[in-house]
């Protein structure tokens, strides 16, 4: 599994689908960390720490001392969130060994529980939010949704100095990752074994999530981006949860992943509702943050596989003859029906396209290694996470601006914006660029380059195909800079 999601992951960056947003951030920061630099992050323009608490993000950086790379996280990613799925099947191990109908003892039963527990991990594994974590760049809430599942398991086997300190890494990853602590909580509130600890996993996650966007506030010139703006009126709160088709979509995906058995597990339902609150009820605020397609989902994974461990438990407990295997293994057929029909991630593995390395892609990566290391550099969306093992990487964002001269002969023209301290600018003029790449059209894309290019602002240094380096000159900017712009 770490294998396949570390090459799925790694062809996608490769293949220049990545971007600054998130891979770059964080790739820029674990190495700043890994040179015991001061890590600002130049993409956001704020110290890291004013973006996210991700305060474990340095335990990461001895990654950079094994292989400079920013593949590295990928593949870190890739292994950790593998290595959770043994947390989920020592958990199916731990509930079912005691009670798989009193026969324990025997050879033929324990091989059952084996299977159970393989086929439940898997299914966990597979499931659409974990897939999406690890297609779509690198997160830190990848160390939450691992540490989410071990604390599961120390809580249940017992451990109390592994679980005390899983949970202070957990709530040191993110300031949402209390959220995420309230959400387990909420799950083992039903069981009275572990009520009173799931009391306390709840009041903990609340209290530190507060905090922790409270001490966000410190280090970022805008305060905290991500709080949340919730209605008061009950009916309009609710409505929120399935107002837009991205979030119905959520919700199918989520529990149809498992067969609709975590339906019947109180805890689960309300550990995902808790989950989907923070982004769903706060109106557009957060729209990029509905989808399926991203990393916000993978959390989901943890508390919808606990729910349907807790429904197949109590089903155990009616059925006769252990034939809550069968039941198990259908549920990972059912699995493996729907990783073909909603065309997961992992099926790109599968397609001879994804595997192709066309001649831009050899042209970009030949021109990435003719930049300056230490250079300051503007470069693209998908460019910054190959250049960004540097102190200064800038985005650059295409935007059409009114000027009181003519640069491009009129006085509306399209121009790209990135911080004025750049050195050169990095940048694909080929067609058919996504979106997602450069930000917009190809045709404004291709305009603003070649409006700066006449207007004297940057000037050609070196070409390969279509990519091509520019040297930006410093005298140029301020003679056409706009109050407010940075161009």
């Amino acid at each position: 599994l770490s294998i396949l999601y570390s090459t799925l992951s790694i062809l996608r960056h490769n293949h220049f689908q990545s971007g600054g947003f998130d891979l770059g951030i964080y790739d820029q920061s674990v190495w700043q960390y890994s040179r015991f630099m001061w890590p600002y992050n130049t993409i956001k323009d704020r110290f890291i720490l004013g973006d996210h608490l991700t305060l474990t993000l340095p335990l990461l950086s001895p990654l950079y001392w094994i292989w400079n790379d920013v593949r590295m996280l990928l593949i870190f990613q890739s292994a950790w969130i593998s290595f959770s799925t043994i947390a989920i099947y020592k958990i199916v191990k731990l509930r079912f060994e005691k009670n798989i109908n009193n026969l324990l003892n025997t050879n033929k039963n324990v091989k059952r529980v084996g299977i159970i527990a393989f086929c439940l991990a898997a299914i966990y594994s597979l499931f659409y939010g974990i897939q999406y974590l690890v297609y779509f760049d690198f997160h830190p809430v990848v160390i939450g949704v691992g540490l989410l599942a071990w604390i599961a398991y120390f809580l249940e086997s017992k451990n109390t100095k592994l679980l005390t300190i899983s949970i202070i890494l957990l709530l040191l990853t993110q300031e949402n990752m209390g959220l995420a602590l309230f959400g387990l909580g909420s799950i083992y509130v039903f069981q009275p074994a572990y009520q009173k600890m799931a009391f306390i996993f709840m009041a903990l996650g609340i209290a530190s999530s507060f905090l922790a966007s409270r001490f966000i506030t410190f280090f970022s010139p805008v305060g905290f981006e991500y709080r949340p703006e919730v209605v008061m009126n009950p009916q309009i709160l609710m409505t929120r949860f399935f107002d837009s088709p991205e979030k119905k979509q959520v919700w199918w995906w989520s529990f149809a992943s498992f067969s609709f058995l975590p339906l019947l597990s109180p805890g689960a339902v309300f550990a995902v509702t808790s989950d989907l609150f923070q982004y769903f009820t706060t109106g557009d605020h957060f729209v990029q943050m509905w989808t399926p397609y991203k990393h916000h989902r993978a959390i989901l994974g943890v508390f919808l596989t606990l729910g349907t461990i807790d429904v197949l438990r109590v089903c155990n407990q009616i059925l006769k003859r252990n034939q809550i295997v069968y039941i198990v293994i259908g549920l990972l057929f059912v699995t493996l029906g729907l990783q073909f029909y909603w065309h997961l991630p992992l099926n790109k593995l599968t397609k001879s396209e994804y595997w192709k390395n066309d001649a831009w892609m050899r042209n970009n990566s030949k021109l990435f290694s003719l930049v300056p290391p230490d250079g300051a550099v503007a470069a693209q969306q998908n460019f910054v996470p190959h250049l960004s093992h540097r102190q200064k990487i800038f985005l650059v964002w295409p935007r059409e601006h009114d000027f009181d001269e003519r640069p491009c002969g009129q006085t509306s023209c399209w121009w790209l914006d990135f911080d004025k301290s750049a050195e050169y600018l990095v940048v694909d003029t080929r067609p058919d660029q996504w979106l997602t790449q450069i930000l917009e059209s190809n045709e404004h894309w291709n305009n603003a380059i070649q409006n700066m290019e006449r207007a004297g602002i940057i000037t050609l240094i070196t070409s390969v195909g279509d990519a091509r380096m520019y040297k930006v000159l410093p005298k140029k900017i301020f003679d056409i800079s706009l109050e407010g712009l940075v161009y």
